[in-house]
Protein backbone atom coordinates (compact mmCIF):
# COMPACT_ATOMS: atom_id res chain seq x y z
CA UNK A 1 0.00 0.00 0.00
CA UNK A 2 1.33 3.66 -0.53
CA UNK A 3 1.61 5.90 2.28
CA UNK A 4 -1.24 7.90 2.98
CA UNK A 5 -1.20 11.78 1.80
CA UNK A 6 -4.56 12.90 4.25
CA UNK A 7 -6.64 11.90 6.35
CA UNK A 8 -9.85 12.36 8.38
CA UNK A 9 -10.31 12.01 11.91
CA UNK A 10 -13.76 10.73 13.33
CA UNK A 11 -14.48 10.50 16.87
CA UNK A 12 -17.50 8.40 17.92
CA UNK A 13 -19.55 9.02 21.31
CA UNK A 14 -22.31 11.02 22.34
CA UNK A 15 -20.75 12.29 25.01
CA UNK A 16 -18.50 14.61 22.56
CA UNK A 17 -21.42 16.15 20.96
CA UNK A 18 -23.32 16.86 23.59
CA UNK A 19 -20.41 18.25 25.42
CA UNK A 20 -20.40 16.24 28.46
CA UNK A 21 -16.97 15.37 27.51
CA UNK A 22 -13.78 17.05 26.31
CA UNK A 23 -12.30 15.31 22.91
CA UNK A 24 -8.57 15.44 23.25
CA UNK A 25 -7.67 12.35 21.12
CA UNK A 26 -8.30 14.61 17.77
CA UNK A 27 -5.19 16.66 18.68
CA UNK A 28 -3.29 13.77 20.26
CA UNK A 29 -3.66 11.87 16.89
CA UNK A 30 -3.37 14.78 13.97
CA UNK A 31 -0.11 15.56 16.02
CA UNK A 32 1.20 11.75 15.67
CA UNK A 33 -0.42 11.50 11.68
CA UNK A 34 1.77 14.92 10.90
CA UNK A 35 4.98 13.54 12.18
CA UNK A 36 4.78 10.65 10.05
CA UNK A 37 3.99 13.03 7.10
CA UNK A 38 0.05 12.41 7.24
CA UNK A 39 -1.95 15.73 6.37
CA UNK A 40 -5.48 15.59 8.53
CA UNK A 41 -8.13 17.83 6.59
CA UNK A 42 -10.86 16.85 8.49
CA UNK A 43 -11.85 15.92 11.94
CA UNK A 44 -15.71 14.88 13.30
CA UNK A 45 -17.21 14.18 16.15
CA UNK A 46 -20.46 11.80 15.73
CA UNK A 47 -23.15 10.78 17.85
CA UNK A 48 -23.27 7.12 19.72
CA UNK A 49 -25.91 6.30 16.10
CA UNK A 50 -25.19 3.82 13.64
CA UNK A 51 -27.30 5.40 10.80
CA UNK A 52 -25.26 8.65 11.02
CA UNK A 53 -21.76 6.86 11.75
CA UNK A 54 -22.06 4.63 8.48
CA UNK A 55 -23.37 8.15 6.65
CA UNK A 56 -20.26 9.46 7.83
CA UNK A 57 -17.46 6.35 7.58
CA UNK A 58 -18.81 5.68 3.51
CA UNK A 59 -18.09 9.51 2.75
CA UNK A 60 -14.66 9.95 4.39
CA UNK A 61 -13.26 6.33 3.41
CA UNK A 62 -14.18 7.99 0.06
CA UNK A 63 -12.15 10.91 0.14
CA UNK A 64 -9.41 10.23 2.39
CA UNK A 65 -6.79 7.73 1.93
CA UNK A 66 -7.00 7.39 5.75
CA UNK A 67 -9.91 7.53 8.25
CA UNK A 68 -9.15 7.07 12.17
CA UNK A 69 -11.64 6.23 14.34
CA UNK A 70 -12.02 6.03 18.10
CA UNK A 71 -14.45 5.00 20.35
CA UNK A 72 -17.58 2.90 19.70
CA UNK A 73 -15.42 -0.34 20.33
CA UNK A 74 -16.84 -1.24 23.68
CA UNK A 75 -19.02 -4.48 24.76
CA UNK A 76 -22.15 -2.01 25.70
CA UNK A 77 -25.49 -0.91 23.57
CA UNK A 78 -24.65 1.92 22.47
CA UNK A 79 -20.99 0.89 20.79
CA UNK A 80 -21.75 0.62 17.13
CA UNK A 81 -18.47 1.56 15.11
CA UNK A 82 -17.66 -2.27 14.50
CA UNK A 83 -21.37 -2.85 12.68
CA UNK A 84 -21.02 0.85 11.34
CA UNK A 85 -17.86 0.54 9.72
CA UNK A 86 -18.35 -2.67 8.27
CA UNK A 87 -22.16 -1.43 6.85
CA UNK A 88 -19.78 1.33 5.47
CA UNK A 89 -17.60 -1.25 3.61
CA UNK A 90 -20.15 -3.30 2.56
CA UNK A 91 -18.80 -6.52 4.48
CA UNK A 92 -19.08 -8.93 7.01
CA UNK A 93 -17.47 -9.66 10.76
CA UNK A 94 -16.52 -13.09 12.04
CA UNK A 95 -16.05 -13.49 15.75
CA UNK A 96 -12.06 -14.11 16.54
CA UNK A 97 -11.54 -16.90 18.67
CA UNK A 98 -8.40 -16.36 20.00
CA UNK A 99 -9.59 -12.66 20.89
CA UNK A 100 -12.68 -14.25 22.48
CA UNK A 101 -10.64 -17.03 24.83
CA UNK A 102 -8.41 -13.79 25.61
CA UNK A 103 -11.98 -12.05 26.86
CA UNK A 104 -13.03 -14.88 29.18
CA UNK A 105 -11.60 -14.04 32.13
CA UNK A 106 -13.25 -10.49 32.18
CA UNK A 107 -16.35 -12.20 30.86
CA UNK A 108 -16.38 -14.54 33.99
CA UNK A 109 -16.75 -11.32 36.34
CA UNK A 110 -19.78 -10.57 35.47
CA UNK A 111 -23.12 -12.23 37.33
CA UNK A 112 -25.64 -11.49 34.86
CA UNK A 113 -25.23 -13.90 32.09
CA UNK A 114 -26.28 -11.42 29.42
CA UNK A 115 -23.57 -9.11 30.18
CA UNK A 116 -20.81 -11.48 29.88
CA UNK A 117 -21.58 -12.17 26.56
CA UNK A 118 -21.93 -8.94 25.97
CA UNK A 119 -17.84 -9.00 26.36
CA UNK A 120 -17.29 -10.75 23.09
CA UNK A 121 -18.58 -8.41 21.16
CA UNK A 122 -15.09 -7.27 21.11
CA UNK A 123 -13.54 -10.11 19.53
CA UNK A 124 -15.90 -9.50 16.27
CA UNK A 125 -13.19 -8.73 13.11
CA UNK A 126 -14.25 -6.82 10.39
CA UNK A 127 -13.64 -9.40 7.39
CA UNK A 128 -9.62 -8.77 6.20
CA UNK A 129 -8.87 -6.38 9.59
CA UNK A 130 -5.49 -6.81 10.92
CA UNK A 131 -5.88 -6.98 14.52
CA UNK A 132 -4.28 -4.33 16.98
CA UNK A 133 -3.68 -6.57 20.28
CA UNK A 134 -5.49 -4.54 23.52
CA UNK A 135 -2.61 -3.42 25.18
CA UNK A 136 -4.66 -1.97 28.12
CA UNK A 137 -8.56 -2.14 28.49
CA UNK A 138 -10.55 -5.20 26.07
CA UNK A 139 -10.80 -3.80 23.21
CA UNK A 140 -8.70 -3.94 20.52
CA UNK A 141 -8.25 -2.09 17.25
CA UNK A 142 -8.45 -2.93 13.71
CA UNK A 143 -6.73 -1.92 10.67
CA UNK A 144 -9.13 -2.30 7.50
CA UNK A 145 -8.30 -2.13 3.56
CA UNK A 146 -10.74 0.42 2.05
CA UNK A 147 -11.21 0.95 -1.82
CA UNK A 148 -9.22 3.93 -1.27
CA UNK A 149 -6.32 2.96 1.99
CA UNK A 150 -6.72 2.16 5.05
CA UNK A 151 -9.78 2.33 7.83
CA UNK A 152 -8.43 2.24 11.41
CA UNK A 153 -10.60 1.60 14.16
CA UNK A 154 -9.44 2.57 17.94
CA UNK A 155 -11.04 2.95 21.45
CA UNK A 156 -11.97 6.05 22.59
CA UNK A 157 -10.40 6.14 26.25
CA UNK A 158 -7.10 8.13 25.55
CA UNK A 159 -4.90 5.63 27.58
CA UNK A 160 -5.91 2.26 25.00
CA UNK A 161 -6.16 4.53 21.87
CA UNK A 162 -2.91 5.63 22.45
CA UNK A 163 -0.38 2.31 22.43
CA UNK A 164 -2.48 1.05 19.74
CA UNK A 165 -1.84 4.32 17.66
CA UNK A 166 1.87 3.81 18.08
CA UNK A 167 1.62 0.65 16.93
CA UNK A 168 -0.03 1.25 14.14
CA UNK A 169 2.06 4.32 13.07
CA UNK A 170 5.63 2.15 13.98
CA UNK A 171 8.10 1.91 11.42
CA UNK A 172 6.91 4.68 9.41
CA UNK A 173 9.71 7.24 8.11
CA UNK A 174 9.52 10.57 9.98
CA UNK A 175 7.29 13.57 7.71
CA UNK A 176 8.33 16.88 7.54
CA UNK A 177 10.10 19.09 10.30
CA UNK A 178 8.33 19.20 13.97
CA UNK A 179 5.91 22.98 13.85
CA UNK A 180 8.31 25.67 14.95
CA UNK A 181 6.50 27.48 17.56
CA UNK A 182 6.75 31.25 19.09
CA UNK A 183 5.28 32.37 21.83
CA UNK A 184 4.81 35.82 22.73
CA UNK A 185 3.11 37.79 25.13
CA UNK A 186 2.11 41.57 25.31
CA UNK A 187 1.45 41.56 21.48
CA UNK A 188 -1.87 41.35 19.38
CA UNK A 189 -2.39 38.53 17.53
CA UNK A 190 -2.98 41.01 14.05
CA UNK A 191 0.36 42.68 15.06
CA UNK A 192 2.38 39.22 15.02
CA UNK A 193 0.59 37.52 11.99
CA UNK A 194 1.91 41.01 9.76
CA UNK A 195 5.47 40.62 11.31
CA UNK A 196 5.72 37.19 10.41
CA UNK A 197 4.14 37.21 6.98
CA UNK A 198 6.83 40.33 6.02
CA UNK A 199 9.67 37.77 6.87
CA UNK A 200 7.71 34.93 5.26
CA UNK A 201 7.33 37.41 2.22
CA UNK A 202 4.75 35.10 0.18
CA UNK A 203 7.14 31.97 0.65
CA UNK A 204 4.75 28.66 -0.36
CA UNK A 205 6.85 26.17 1.70
CA UNK A 206 6.02 27.13 5.49
CA UNK A 207 2.72 27.58 5.97
CA UNK A 208 1.80 30.24 9.02
CA UNK A 209 -0.91 30.36 11.37
CA UNK A 210 -1.83 32.55 14.13
CA UNK A 211 -3.12 30.83 17.69
CA UNK A 212 -4.53 33.38 20.15
CA UNK A 213 -5.30 32.17 24.14
CA UNK A 214 -5.62 34.47 27.19
CA UNK A 215 -2.41 36.62 27.96
CA UNK A 216 -0.63 34.45 25.18
CA UNK A 217 -0.46 34.08 21.18
CA UNK A 218 1.55 31.74 19.03
CA UNK A 219 2.56 31.54 15.98
CA UNK A 220 3.07 28.75 14.59
CA UNK A 221 5.03 27.42 11.14
CA UNK A 222 4.62 24.76 9.41
CA UNK A 223 7.12 22.31 7.12
CA UNK A 224 5.82 22.64 3.22
CA UNK A 225 8.65 21.46 1.88
CA UNK A 226 11.21 23.76 3.65
CA UNK A 227 13.28 21.43 5.79
CA UNK A 228 13.87 21.46 8.95
CA UNK A 229 17.17 23.56 8.68
CA UNK A 230 14.92 26.69 6.80
CA UNK A 231 12.21 26.25 9.03
CA UNK A 232 14.29 26.65 11.85
CA UNK A 233 16.51 29.96 10.37
CA UNK A 234 12.63 31.59 9.23
CA UNK A 235 11.46 30.79 12.83
CA UNK A 236 14.43 32.48 14.44
CA UNK A 237 14.17 35.67 12.21
CA UNK A 238 10.13 36.14 13.32
CA UNK A 239 11.98 35.64 16.60
CA UNK A 240 14.21 38.58 16.14
CA UNK A 241 11.69 40.54 13.93
CA UNK A 242 8.92 39.69 17.46
CA UNK A 243 11.57 41.11 19.41
CA UNK A 244 11.06 41.20 23.58
CA UNK A 245 7.45 40.02 23.03
CA UNK A 246 8.48 36.49 21.72
CA UNK A 247 9.02 34.59 24.98
CA UNK A 248 9.92 31.19 24.10
CA UNK A 249 10.87 29.36 20.68
CA UNK A 250 11.41 26.36 22.64
CA UNK A 251 8.40 24.94 24.26
CA UNK A 252 9.18 27.07 27.56
CA UNK A 253 5.93 28.25 29.37
CA UNK A 254 5.68 31.96 30.60
CA UNK A 255 5.82 30.85 34.17
CA UNK A 256 9.09 28.22 33.12
CA UNK A 257 10.82 31.30 31.46
CA UNK A 258 10.47 33.61 34.34
CA UNK A 259 11.80 31.30 36.32
CA UNK A 260 14.86 30.42 34.49
CA UNK A 261 15.96 34.38 33.89
CA UNK A 262 15.46 34.78 37.66
CA UNK A 263 17.99 31.80 38.22
CA UNK A 264 20.27 33.26 35.90
CA UNK A 265 19.98 36.70 37.20
CA UNK A 266 20.26 35.29 40.70
CA UNK A 267 17.40 37.29 41.73
CA UNK A 268 14.19 35.58 43.87
CA UNK A 269 10.84 36.41 43.07
CA UNK A 270 7.58 36.98 45.05
CA UNK A 271 3.86 37.65 44.57
CA UNK A 272 1.62 39.67 46.00
CA UNK A 273 -2.22 38.78 44.59
CA UNK A 274 -5.73 39.95 45.35
CA UNK A 275 -8.30 39.27 41.65
CA UNK A 276 -6.10 35.84 41.11
CA UNK A 277 -6.55 34.83 44.35
CA UNK A 278 -3.10 32.68 43.94
CA UNK A 279 -3.36 32.21 40.62
CA UNK A 280 0.14 33.30 39.64
CA UNK A 281 2.11 31.66 42.49
CA UNK A 282 0.25 28.97 41.49
CA UNK A 283 1.74 29.26 37.57
CA UNK A 284 4.90 29.62 39.16
CA UNK A 285 5.12 26.86 41.79
CA UNK A 286 3.76 24.49 39.03
CA UNK A 287 6.99 24.60 37.33
CA UNK A 288 9.38 21.91 38.78
CA UNK A 289 12.71 23.50 40.52
CA UNK A 290 10.54 26.61 41.26
CA UNK A 291 11.33 26.53 45.07
CA UNK A 292 15.25 27.81 43.62
CA UNK A 293 14.24 31.33 43.12
CA UNK A 294 10.25 31.80 43.98
CA UNK A 295 10.28 32.33 47.58
CA UNK A 296 6.76 32.79 47.91
CA UNK A 297 3.53 35.48 48.73
CA UNK A 298 0.43 36.49 49.76
CA UNK A 299 -3.15 36.06 48.84
CA UNK A 300 -4.61 39.89 50.29
CA UNK A 301 -8.43 39.75 49.12
CA UNK A 302 -9.63 41.98 51.99
CA UNK A 303 -8.03 45.66 52.29
CA UNK A 304 -7.36 44.62 56.01
CA UNK A 305 -4.87 41.35 55.09
CA UNK A 306 -3.61 44.01 52.52
CA UNK A 307 -2.50 45.68 55.57
CA UNK A 308 -1.81 43.58 58.12
CA UNK A 309 0.07 41.64 55.56
CA UNK A 310 1.91 43.81 53.56
CA UNK A 311 1.51 46.81 55.27
CA UNK A 312 -0.25 48.34 52.97
CA UNK A 313 -1.40 51.80 54.18
CA UNK A 314 -4.70 52.12 55.12
CA UNK A 315 -5.00 55.92 54.19
CA UNK A 316 -4.26 54.68 50.23
CA UNK A 317 -6.98 52.88 50.54
CA UNK A 318 -9.64 55.05 51.60
CA UNK A 319 -8.00 57.91 49.18
CA UNK A 320 -7.41 55.48 45.95
CA UNK A 321 -9.40 52.37 46.66
CA UNK A 322 -7.99 48.80 46.38
CA UNK A 323 -7.65 48.95 42.71
CA UNK A 324 -5.23 51.81 41.96
CA UNK A 325 -1.79 52.35 41.15
CA UNK A 326 -0.40 53.52 44.45
CA UNK A 327 -2.03 49.99 46.42
CA UNK A 328 -0.16 47.89 43.28
CA UNK A 329 2.97 49.66 44.29
CA UNK A 330 2.20 49.39 47.99
CA UNK A 331 1.55 45.46 47.59
CA UNK A 332 4.45 44.66 45.96
CA UNK A 333 6.82 46.60 47.96
CA UNK A 334 4.97 45.16 50.81
CA UNK A 335 5.42 41.41 49.34
CA UNK A 336 9.37 42.14 48.81
CA UNK A 337 9.78 43.76 52.03
CA UNK A 338 8.30 40.89 53.93
CA UNK A 339 9.53 37.96 51.79
CA UNK A 340 13.21 39.56 51.02
CA UNK A 341 12.58 38.60 47.54
CA UNK A 342 14.52 40.46 44.89
CA UNK A 343 11.52 41.31 42.40
CA UNK A 344 7.92 41.25 43.24
CA UNK A 345 5.26 41.41 41.18
CA UNK A 346 1.20 42.40 42.79
CA UNK A 347 -2.43 42.11 41.05
CA UNK A 348 -5.58 43.91 42.46
CA UNK A 349 -8.65 44.29 40.09
CA UNK A 350 -12.24 43.84 39.23
CA UNK A 351 -12.30 40.45 37.61
CA UNK A 352 -16.54 40.82 37.75
CA UNK A 353 -19.29 40.22 37.09
CA UNK A 354 -19.85 42.86 39.82
CA UNK A 355 -18.32 46.04 41.60
CA UNK A 356 -17.25 47.89 38.75
CA UNK A 357 -17.98 51.30 38.53
CA UNK A 358 -17.71 54.09 35.43
CA UNK A 359 -13.97 54.91 36.55
CA UNK A 360 -13.08 51.66 37.24
CA UNK A 361 -15.20 49.07 35.33
CA UNK A 362 -15.20 45.43 35.10
CA UNK A 363 -11.18 43.88 33.72
CA UNK A 364 -9.69 46.88 35.52
CA UNK A 365 -6.37 45.14 36.57
CA UNK A 366 -3.43 46.95 38.36
CA UNK A 367 -0.26 45.35 38.76
CA UNK A 368 2.98 46.46 40.80
CA UNK A 369 6.47 45.36 40.13
CA UNK A 370 9.12 46.44 42.55
CA UNK A 371 12.48 45.68 42.73
CA UNK A 372 16.15 47.13 43.27
CA UNK A 373 15.45 49.82 40.77
CA UNK A 374 12.68 51.25 42.09
CA UNK A 375 8.90 50.01 42.22
CA UNK A 376 6.29 50.63 39.40
CA UNK A 377 2.55 50.19 38.11
CA UNK A 378 0.78 49.63 35.36
CA UNK A 379 -2.80 49.12 34.65
CA UNK A 380 -4.53 46.94 32.04
CA UNK A 381 -8.50 46.66 31.12
CA UNK A 382 -9.12 43.01 30.20
CA UNK A 383 -12.56 42.17 28.44
CA UNK A 384 -14.82 39.11 29.03
CA UNK A 385 -16.02 37.25 31.86
CA UNK A 386 -14.45 36.51 34.86
CA UNK A 387 -12.68 33.36 34.43
CA UNK A 388 -10.83 35.49 31.31
CA UNK A 389 -9.87 38.22 33.21
CA UNK A 390 -8.28 36.55 35.96
CA UNK A 391 -6.45 34.10 33.13
CA UNK A 392 -4.81 37.69 31.16
CA UNK A 393 -3.88 39.34 34.48
CA UNK A 394 -2.36 36.04 35.67
CA UNK A 395 -0.63 35.86 32.24
CA UNK A 396 0.54 39.90 32.24
CA UNK A 397 1.69 39.50 36.09
CA UNK A 398 4.25 36.91 34.37
CA UNK A 399 4.87 38.92 31.35
CA UNK A 400 5.69 42.07 33.67
CA UNK A 401 7.96 39.87 35.78
CA UNK A 402 9.84 38.58 32.95
CA UNK A 403 10.39 41.64 31.21
CA UNK A 404 11.85 43.38 34.50
CA UNK A 405 14.30 40.08 34.10
CA UNK A 406 15.70 41.04 30.61
CA UNK A 407 19.11 39.19 31.36
CA UNK A 408 18.80 35.06 30.23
Amino acid sequence: MTVPADAAIVTVGTELVRGLAVDTNTSEIARALAAVGIDVREAVSVADDADSLVAHLRRCTASYDLVVVTGGLGPTHDDVTREAAAAALGISMCRDRRIESGLAAVAARHSDPRAAEQVFVQADVLDGARVLDAVLGTAPGQVVPTTRGELVLLPGPPREMRPLLEAYLSGRPSGPAAPAVLHCAGVSESDLQMAAQDVLGGRSDIELTVLAAPGDVRVVLFDRGAGSTELAAVSASIAERIGESCYSTDGRSLAQVVLDRARVARVTVATAESCTGGLVAGALTEVPGSSAVYVGGAVTYSDDLKTTLLGVDPALLRTFGAVSDAVAMAMASGARDVTGAGLAVSVTGIAGPEGGTAGKPVGTVWFGVAGAEGVRAEMRRFGGDRHFVRERAVMTALDLLRRALRAG
